[in-house]
């Protein structure tokens, strides 16, 4: 089994290269060029995935896609990250009291679906990039609360922290030094992961129109304005489906892998 993974990472890892050069390749190729002469082009040289209804290209719009689904789930994941592990940290350091309280609404929180709540903010904000990151970070924030609140409360009863605590080391200098790092390679692997769901999510709305609005290169997006045209232009279709698979998969990897490693 461990082999299959060596072997799985290392073809990962290739695609990933491939996938570097070929953006350096196309980047001088305008995504939002459109040719209605050659509307739904079949693969070729000069289109490696065809075009679009508006005659566009495909591969330049997955690429062109790729760092801006990227960019806007890293920055909602570390939205995320930064609201729940503050959260976390105040409730383990918290009385019980407080911290009852605090873990309560973080429960709340998390029992409203994350997917929901982006299309809630989507759909009353018009769409768009904003309402979007916003939407995937205050869904994400509980899972980082509940697992730094988890991992502080069990390191601060550890005994070299004890024994720091009755040096007379302040509080918070304990956080940062002796809690923090404990805290961080658990939000690694639990990042990675929600990278991946955070790009779904994106698709998702794309797919439903409530998320990066035409003509802005999106996967989702590009699934559904080519959903009329599956029976003459699979290939196009299958494109940014094959695209959100891999990516998806790639942060799920990771985030086993860093998982493992702790």
């Amino acid at each position: 089994m461990a082999a299959v993974d060596q072997r799985l990472l290392w073809t990962i890892g290739a695609a990933t290269a491939v996938t570097i050069v070929t953006i350096a390749v196309i980047i001088g190729r305008d995504p939002l060029h459109q040719d209605l002469a050659v509307a739904l082009a079949p693969p070729s040289m000069l289109f490696p995935l065809g075009t679009d209804h508006l005659g566009r290209d495909v591969f330049a719009r997955l690429f062109h896609a790729l760092p801006r689904s990227i960019g806007i789930a890293t920055s909602a994941m570390a939205a995320a990250v930064t609201i729940g592990t503050l959260v976390g940290l105040a409730a383990a350091v918290s009385n019980r009291l407080v911290d009852a309280a605090m873990m309560r609404l973080t429960d709340l929180a998390l029992a409203f679906p994350g997917l929901l709540l982006a299309m809630v903010l989507a759909g009353l904000m018009g769409g768009g990039m904003l309402p979007v990151l916003v939407g995937i970070a205050l869904g994400q924030w509980p899972q980082f609360a509940r697992m730094t609140r988890s991992v502080a409360a069990a390191a601060m009863t550890e005994a070299h922290v004890e024994a720091s605590r009755l040096a007379g080391l302040a509080g918070w200098r304990i956080l940062l030094r002796q809690v923090m790092p404990r805290v961080l390679i658990h939000t690694a692997s639990l990042a990675a992961l929600g990278v991946g769901g955070a790009v779904l999510t994106i698709s998702s709305l794309g797919f439903l129109g409530l998320g990066l609005q035409p003509p802005t290169p999106e996967w989702g997006a590009m699934i559904t304005e080519l959903l009329p045209y599956m029976d003459v232009a699979p290939v196009q279709i299958a494109a940014p489906c094959v695209a959100l698979f891999v990516t998806v998969l790639t942060c799920m990897i990771a985030g086993r892998r860093l998982a493992e490693a702790i």
